[in-house]
């Protein structure tokens, strides 16, 4: 494939639990530290607008590559890419400080995936081949949630979107399209937003361009979960 060429794949919609508020009370009431008092009236949605959630697998078209402490090219699975809506509702400004999504496993147990920070190393789609001697340059992670949150304000009324990277859990994912989004802000205020995922069958299916750079072999890369290599 040319540089500078696109290749069109398909995203699967997820379905949303609730696009509304949180439920249940506000943030609480936190001082600064001068002691100026900060309004509880913090409120905001956040949905996954698209993506895709596999099970734990290397059977997978996209992946990070980076390098170890020793040098060596490690070639790690992407099993979700999930992108992700935040909007503030409230009347001031929201930082987040950290957030995690989790999955309601078939167990019906909360498992936390394991979110890929795109930006310590590049994404590569294998390409036409499963030995990925003929991978893709993906610029995705340029438009990582991570960067459109990254010590910034988000003001009242407007919304931040962004792809979030995941590893899936060891824990079956079958039957269980549950998740939630956790969000803590820099103030310290904890909130839980529901969302779903889809896991099975596409219910819709929505076209989207991504623009691809340089391809490269990368056949001798060694396969290796992410958080084998950031435990």
């Amino acid at each position: 494939m040319l540089p500078g060429s696109t290749i069109l794949f398909s995203i699967v919609l997820l379905a949303l639990i609730s696009q509304t508020a949180f439920a249940g009370k506000p943030f609480n009431t936190s001082t600064t530290s001068t002691g100026e008092a900060i309004s509880p009236e913090r409120d905001f949605e956040v949905a996954v607008e698209a993506g895709w959630l596999h099970p734990k697998s290397m059977d997978e078209s996209f992946w990070l590559i980076h390098g170890d402490k020793n040098g060596l090219i490690i070639a790690s699975p992407i099993n979700g890419l999930l992108y992700i809506r935040f909007t503030n509702l409230g009347d001031a400004p929201i930082m987040i400080d950290s957030y995690s999504i989790e999955v309601l496993s078939g167990k019906q147990e909360w498992v936390r995936l394991v979110t890929i920070d795109a930006h310590s190393g590049e994404v590569y789609n294998r390409g036409p081949t499963d030995d990925m001697k003929q991978a893709c340059r993906s610029n995705i992670e340029k438009d990582t949630f991570d960067y459109a949150i990254a010590n910034k304000n988000i003001e009242p009324r407007h919304t931040v979107r962004g792809w979030v990277f995941v590893e899936a859990p060891e824990a079956g994912l079958e039957g269980g399209k549950e998740a939630r989004f956790n969000v803590t802000d820099i103030l310290g205020n904890k909130a839980v937003r529901p969302i779903k995922v889809l896991t099975g069958e596409s219910q819709s299916v929505q076209p989207r361009l991504l623009h691809v750079g340089e391809t490269k072999d990368l056949s001798q890369a060694r396969k290796q979960f992410y958080s084998e290599t950031h435990s």
